[in-house]
């Protein structure tokens, strides 16, 4: 018996000698073990190195991968940020945790996440996000002590997923934080958005890669390294747990899309995902069993000793997979992208070995094993598979309506206002198009975006106008119509555009801001007040900016207060709100109290990359002119024009300033470079105006007949000169000498 037991302990010690050479233990769950969760947004795992890559340099992953385990097939199970990004939070996959999309879906307070159960286990958390996608108001922060989200609002010309800022930056906010954590178990998320569209990486990853997104993968990867550097000066590297991964894809026009989110091929799905455990135990290994991003949550809970809520989660831990001789389990994955944006059917697809089923209007199978790129749907010549599949996968798929995170009272409030609108192209069972044979729509939709952003405003109204002739339900295109005919001037066609997509998609939050916004200017304060309300729940903070605008406009100063202060605490970059609190000051003619305010804004905005905001240095320019400080204020007013040069307003107050001065050559000249930088009829206005203002009646009048000749069918510079004469005549009957 005791030679027996010796036999038996020399066998373990044997195995455990082996299993040391191999790398060594996954080591036992601890609640101590720091935990670092990096999230390189659209990364595909095929641009990497540690996958066999060769067209770019990664250096510090390259590190990090070999001290780690390297899941060679991890995929998502959704190309969108938030829902993919939301089911590695909460194990979940998007049916069960309800975020099908980047817009309109917020994370229910009642389900767990990751940042939540680490807390309750004793943990500290942070988080910074490099998104506007990942703000706050998404539910996603939920459970962070700290989460820094000041990416920049939305700007006038920039589609949702593209408002990002610098991953560099987005470290440098999370810094101090991460020092504060020495000596106690904490997790923190960084979320870095390159290499994410635009393709613009820094020098010298431009110049050094044609391919600039293999520039913005470089680039990550400095990132990265200096965050694996602070972690090993801090002497956390070593005990932590770090996750490596990508919430999904890039289409790279493999298969027709450029992007991401409308199909679910293997280049949208199949993400990079390196698993390092304390002291690097199991360094160097590979695993070949298929995973998900769902798997992540149950690894690190698994890992940290949290206990696992009882829920719906289909992850497993990654530690499970280790050997491959796991049980083979299929991957799910979807999109409603196509479906909730463009009036097109969504999609699923089940992974099964190397079996690839997209099921659509025109199904598809591939197999993966012999055609990694998908080019050819062998449904026809693997009928067995097929039919396994197209079984297996109804399980998972459960019918998702438009957003609509629109309580009973907002509702009713959408109604009162006549937006009860059809919402067809969303309908559970309505027979759509494949987006696979809508791509040339797809090409022409960007196009027309294109136009927009380039100030080629004409076609991009003609085409916007031709594909919604197509198409009435592609909310987007209602947004971009609205916003185009806003820059040609013709603002109530503008916001008549705007409900007309309101009433397709009444939980439509730009087209909600559209209307606030375009009614304010135009001096319906009521109609802005009503839409900005119903955007409380969605988007706070910059409902409450615009509402606090609302009743300035109706001489509430206390009212207007409120509303900012409210958006000073609810907005996840609360500088347009200090902006609003200094014009209240300036109303009151409190200029010291003004001027604090901008300078708590100044402060915020050189942090950002590039450290600049719209309107700062012109409010700025305004209140020391105001004070008798030309000096000052001219030197605001160029730095405002210097960095936004197609704005006329800096121009204009600049152009008065220097004529005061007795400088009209200056101003002259000040007034030609406006026409030369304006890309709207209004510079044209602003033109004439400022030099009706400075009594240069002539000059008033040329610009106004050049603006008309320019652009013939804006409303206001066909009104200017009847306004200007008008004005004339009234100084002329008053007895106005000038």
């Amino acid at each position: 018996m005791r030679q027996s037991s010796s036999r038996l302990a020399a066998g373990a010690l044997l195995l455990l000698l082996l299993g040391a050479c191999k790398g060594g233990f996954a080591g036992r769950p601890s609640r101590s073990t720091p935990v670092i969760l990096i999230s390189i947004d659209t990364l595909r795992s095929d641009h990497l190195p540690a996958y066999g890559y060769k067209g770019v340099a990664t250096p510090n992953i390259d590190a990090l991968r070999a001290d780690s385990i390297l899941y060679e097939r991890a995929y998502s199970n959704c190309p969108l940020t938030l829902p993919s990004h939301t089911s590695m939070m909460t194990g979940l996959l998007p049916a069960d945790h309800g975020v099908r999309d980047n817009v309109g879906f917020r994370l229910h307070e009642t389900i767990p996440s990751l940042p939540q159960l680490l807390k309750a286990n004793g943990y500290s958390t942070g988080g910074a996000v490099s998104t506007f996608v990942l703000r706050r108001e998404t539910g996603f922060s939920r459970g962070f002590d700290f989460f820094d989200d000041e990416v920049e609002p939305i700007a006038e010309q920039k589609i949702i997923g593209r408002v990002q800022r610098d991953g560099r930056e987005t470290l440098a906010a999370a810094r101090a934080w991460l020092d504060q954590q020495s000596g106690k178990p904490f997790f923190f998320f960084l979320h870095l958005y390159e290499p994410h569209t635009p393709y613009t990486p820094p020098e010298p990853y431009f110049s050094r890669y044609a391919n600039h997104y293999d520039g913005e993968v470089a680039y990550a990867d400095a990132i990265v390294g200096e965050l694996i550097s602070d972690l090993k000066q801090k002497r956390v590297y070593d005990d932590a747990l770090i996750i490596l991964l990508s919430d999904h894809g890039e289409g790279l026009n493999e298969h027709g899309e450029e992007e991401h989110g409308i199909f679910l091929y293997r280049e949208a799905l199949q993400v990079p995902l390196l698993l390092k455990l304390p002291r690097s135990r199991k360094h160097g290994a590979s695993v070949t069993t298929p995973v998900d991003l769902v798997d992540v949550y149950t690894t690190i809970l698994e890992q940290t000793a949290t206990p696992l809520p009882d829920n719906k989660s289909t992850g497993r831990s990654l530690l499970s997979v280790l050997d491959d001789s796991a049980p083979r389990r299929p991957i799910y994955a979807e999109t409603f992208y196509p479906r909730f944006h463009f009036g097109w059917s969504d999609l699923h697809s089940l992974i099964d070995g190397n079996d690839h089923y997209i099921r659509g209007p025109i199904p598809e199978l591939f197999d993966l094993a012999a055609d990694p790129g998908e080019k050819k749907n062998v449904l026809q010549e693997n009928r067995r598979a097929y039919l396994r599949l197209r079984t297996a996968i109804e399980p998972f798929i459960r019918q998702a309506s438009a957003p609509a995170n629109i309580d009973p009272e907002e509702a009713r409030k959408l109604a009162a206002l006549g937006y009860v609108g059809s919402t067809v192209s969303t309908r559970p069972g309505a027979e759509l198009p494949d987006p696979k044979t809508t791509l040339g729509v797809f090409h022409d939709i960007r196009q027309a975006f294109t136009w927009f952003r380039d100030g080629e405003h004409a076609r991009a109204l003609a085409l916007t106008n031709k594909l919604l002739e197509e198409n009435e339900q592609i909310t987007d295109l209602w947004d971009l119509k609205s916003k185009i005919l806003t820059k040609l001037g013709r603002e109530r066609e503008s916001i008549e555009a705007a409900k007309e997509g309101l009433r397709r998609v009444p939980a439509s939050v730009a087209l909600l801001f559209d209307i606030a916004n375009l009614a304010l200017g135009m001096g319906d304060l009521d109609d802005a007040q009503q839409h900005a309300e119903l955007a409380l729940k969605m988007e706070p903070g910059e409902a409450h900016e615009i509402l606090a605008r609302v009743w300035s406009a109706r001489g509430d100063m206390k009212r207007a207060e409120e509303e900012a202060k409210l958006a000073l605490q609810t907005s996840h970059d609360p500088v347009n709100a200090l902006m609003m609190l200094a014009e209240l000051e300036k109303k009151r003619n409190n200029m010291d109290a003004a001027l604090s305010y901008l300078d708590r804004a100044a402060e915020r905005v050189r942090k950002k990359r590039p450290p600049r905001l719209a309107g700062l240095h012109f409010s700025r320019g305004d209140i020391l002119a105001r004070q008798g400080r030309d000096a000052d204020a001219e030197r605001e007013f160029r730095q405002e024009i210097a960095s936004f040069p197609a704005v006329p307003d800096a121009y204009a107050s600049l152009v008065i300033l220097l004529a005061t001065q007795r400088r009209l050559d200056e101003a002259t000249k000040l007034i030609y470079d406006l026409i030369a930088a304006s890309t709207d009829p209004r510079g044209y206005v602003v033109a004439a105006e400022t030099l009706k203002a400075i009594g240069d009646d002539r000059g008033a009048m040329y610009w106004a007949n050049q603006g008309i000749q320019k652009f013939p069918g804006d409303a206001n510079l066909r009104r200017l000169p009847s306004r200007l004469q008008a004005a004339s005549t009234v100084l002329r009957d008053a007895g106005v000498r000038r």
